[in-house]
C-alpha cells in the first residue's frame, strides 16, 4: 500500500495538501468513494500525475467506471508503467465496453499481453451474451457508415469502438470495399487494423478506384512509418528556420496527405525529398511548368483537403 499511495506532491497550498493527505489515509483504509470525492476535487486544480493516477485507482475500486475512463484517457501513460496499473486500466475499458481500445492498449504492451487479454476476451463474450440485442444494434451502424457524411462516419467508427473485435472486423472488413466509406475513415480503419495486430488478410478500395489486398500486421502504424518521419524532418530542415510558418503549414498538409494515401505511400511517394520540394514549392506560391506524377498527385490530394476544409 505505501508503494502504491505514499507518493509526495509538491507545489500544492496548505489545503491542497491537507486534502491530498486525507485522501491517502482513506486510500489506505480502501475507503474508495470518500476518497475518490476528495481527489476529483483535487485533480482539476492540481497538475500532478500523482494525483490522477490516484483519483483513477479510486474511482475504479468504487466501480466508478465511466469517471475513471474519461481520467484515464488523460494519463494513459502513467497507466500503463506497471502491471497492476495497465490491469486496472484495461479493465475500466472494459467495464466501458471500449473493446477495441483495451485491445489498442495490450497490443502497445508485449509483454504483458497474457495477463491482459483474457481481462477484455471475459468482458467481450459477458457483453455478446448479455446484450446480443445491442450489439447488433452496434454492428448494424456500424456497416452503414458509408451512407453519412464524414463528422458522422467519424462518430460511427468511435461507437463501434464498443464492439467485440470479431464483430468489429466484420463490420471493417465491409466498409473498407465501400466506395462511399471516405478514405481518410478507410486510412484509420486500416491503421486500427494494424494496431490491432490483425494478422488475416482485408481488401481495401483505394483513391484510384481498384481494390487491394493487405495483411495489416504487415503495415507501419502512420505516426512510426519511415517514410512520414523523413518527409516531416525534411521539411523542417529545408524552411524551419527561415519560414517556421510555412513549415508549419506544409507539415499538417504532408500529414493530411499520408493520412489519404494510407496503406500506399510509397506507391505514390517514391522519393520523399522530390515530394517535399515540390510541396514547399506550392505554399510558396510557384508555378509547376510541367507536370509531373507527383505534381498530378498534389494536385489530387490539395483539392481533397481543400475540399475537407471546406465542409468541415
Amino acid at each position: 500500500m505505501q508503494r502504491m499511495f505514499g507518493e509526495r506532491v509538491n507545489k500544492m497550498n496548505e489545503e491542497q495538501q491537507a486534502s491530498f493527505q486525507q485522501a491517502k489515509e482513506l486510500l489506505a483504509k480502501e475507503q474508495w468513494q470518500p476518497a475518490s470525492e476528495v481527489l476529483e476535487g483535487l485533480v482539476n486544480d492540481v497538475d500532478s500525475p500523482v494525483v490522477g493516477r490516484l483519483t483513477i485507482i479510486a474511482l475504479y475500486h468504487a466501480k466508478q467506471y465511466t469517471r475513471a475512463c474519461s481520467y484515464l484517457f488523460e494519463y494513459l501513460d502513467l497507466m500503463v508503467e506497471e502491471l497492476a496499473d495497465a490491469q486496472i486500466a484495461v479493465d475500466i475499458f472494459v467495464q466501458n465496453e471500449l473493446f477495441i481500445l483495451a485491445r489498442q492498449v495490450v497490443n502497445s504492451l508485449p509483454e504483458w499481453r497474457a495477463q491482459l487479454m483474457p481481462l477484455i476476451e471475459a468482458g467481450e463474450q459477458r457483453t455478446e451474451s448479455k446484450y446480443q440485442e445491442t450489439m447488433q444494434t452496434r454492428l448494424r451502424d456500424f456497416y452503414h457508415l458509408g451512407d453519412y457524411p464524414l463528422p458522422e462516419q467519424q462518430s460511427r467508427l468511435q461507437a463501434a469502438f464498443k464492439l467485440p473485435l470479431a464483430e468489429f472486423l466484420t463490420g471493417a472488413k465491409f466498409l473498407l470495399r465501400d466506395p462511399f466509406t471516405h478514405p481518410l475513415v478507410k486510412s484509420s480503419l486500416v491503421e486500427l487494423l494494424c494496431k490491432l495486430r490483425v494478422d488475416e488478410q482485408v481488401t481495401y478500395y483505394w483513391l484510384d478506384k481498384k481494390e487491394y489486398p493487405v495483411v495489416p500486421t504487415a503495415l507501419v502504424p502512420l505516426k512510426d512509418h519511415p517514410l512520414v518521419i523523413a518527409g516531416k524532418r525534411e521539411i523542417n530542415h529545408q524552411i524551419g528556420d527561415q519560414n517556421p510558418q510555412t513549415a508549419q503549414a506544409a507539415v499538417q498538409e504532408f500529414q493530411l496527405q499520408v493520412m489519404f494515401l494510407y496503406p500506399r505511400l510509397e506507391t505514390v511517394i517514391t522519393d520523399v525529398d522530390v515530394w517535399v520540394d515540390l510541396l514547399i514549392a506550392r505554399l510558396e506560391g510557384q508555378k509547376i511548368s510541367v507536370p509531373t506524377r507527383v505534381s498530378e498527385w498534389q494536385e489530387r490530394l490539395a483539392t481533397m483537403i481543400d475540399e475537407l476544409i471546406e465542409k468541415h
